[in-house]
């Protein structure tokens, strides 16, 4: 507990601090990493291109950086990013890459303090269940999330892939039954605006996390433009059923803006936090697709404290996406607009209830 509030408390004193030395331009070392560690993508999601790169890019898949690759640059750039605490692997498929518990090796190494997360589809069940013991031993901590868009029919819809409901969830049990800690996302559309209820109960009745989020367009999905908004009758359907997380941060806010409401969180990205690409390119976040340049040729500082990356930061001055991983990022360094958040809720007590659980203070 006393960790807990430490953490908050130093937060709460560096975030004015952060917000001064961004608009002054003096740049900081990052907290947040998020990898994409491949753009092969095995699913046809409605809601997401990146499957096709493979079919446009030749070069896809073939070459990106290799675990020595990583740990040169990791290595060369270890000052940078010695405040690292949380790392983000998605893709793609983060699974299509065979080395891909080297990478994790080569992360754990250099990082052993941080927090990492792993995102997949669960399409390659059995594969999966064959590195999961070697996850383990290489990163016993690893947070392990199974994107699941709905009950059965719904989610083979979503994901373009007849039987995916039953590998996700299959591989959802096997990374329980192998002692990681797994939670799981689903992205609303048309197909499945009704399916919060149902996926949310029987995910909480297996003690996996769920949490849920809007259609987004950028970089990370191979999209360009605005993402369609639910039709207004669906919309209503979604907030209503998301009143039962009120004690949830990011989607109480989620609720909020299909109402109207407008982000008020400051956005951070692109200054604590960044997107690495597989083939070594540095982007601002997983929406905002422009390379600052590739690790392969500069150092990240060198990167990060260039003119371009001072300009996009700037354009995100009034950003109004809701981004779960970025917007997870920002509140971390912006506890003040968390701690409005819970002052103004209704829900105070379900809330620290739910984030001491979470934190192991109170048992969930």
């Amino acid at each position: 507990m006393i960790r807990t509030l430490m953490g908050g408390l130093k937060a709460g004193v560096k975030e004015p601090l952060l917000a001064s030395k961004r608009r002054q331009r003096q740049l900081v070392r990052p907290s947040f990493i998020d990898y994409a560690v491949t753009w092969l993508c095995n699913a046809r999601c409605v809601m997401c291109d990146t499957w096709k790169l493979c079919q446009e890019d030749p070069k896809a898949g073939k070459d990106e950086m290799t675990p020595a690759e990583l740990d040169g640059i990791l290595t060369r750039d270890a000052e940078f990013l010695s405040e690292i605490r949380k790392i983000g692997l998605t893709g793609g498929e983060p699974f299509l890459r065979e080395d891909l518990v080297d990478l994790v090796e080569v992360l754990v190494r250099h990082f052993p303090k941080a927090r990492i997360s792993l995102v997949c589809n669960g399409l390659l069940h059995k594969r999966i269940v064959k590195k999961l013991p070697d996850l383990r031993r290489v990163c016993p901590d690893l947070v392990f999330s199974v994107s699941l868009d709905g009950m059965e029919g719904v989610h083979d819809k979503v994901r373009g892939i007849p039987g995916a409901f039953d590998k996700a969830l299959g591989t959802i049990k096997a990374a329980l039954e192998a002692g990681f800690t797994v939670t799981s996302g689903m992205t609303i559309s048309e197909l499945n605006y009704d399916q919060i209820k149902p996926v949310s109960e029987m995910l909480s009745s297996l003690g996996v996390d769920f949490s849920c989020n809007l259609m987004e367009a950028g970089v990370n999905f191979n999209t360009g433009g605005q993402a369609p908004p639910l039709p207004p009758e669906q919309a209503r359907v979604v907030a209503r059923d998301l009143e039962q997380f009120g004690h949830h941060y990011y989607m109480d806010h989620v609720r909020e803006q299909l109402g109207g409401a407008k982000r008020t969180l400051p956005c951070f990205s692109g200054f604590t936090s960044y997107f690495l690409q597989p083939y070594g390119d540095v982007a601002i976040c997983n929406i905002i697709g422009n390379s600052l340049g590739n690790l392969r040729e500069q150092s990240f500082r060198t990167l990060a404290d260039s003119e371009s990356a001072w300009q996009a930061r700037e354009k995100l001055a009034n950003c109004t996406c809701w981004s779960q991983c970025e917007v997870k990022n920002s509140a971390s360094v912006c506890p003040s607009h968390v701690l409005r958040w819970l002052l103004k809720s209704p829900n105070k007590g379900r809330i620290v209830k739910h984030y001491a659980g979470k934190a192991g203070i109170l048992p969930q």
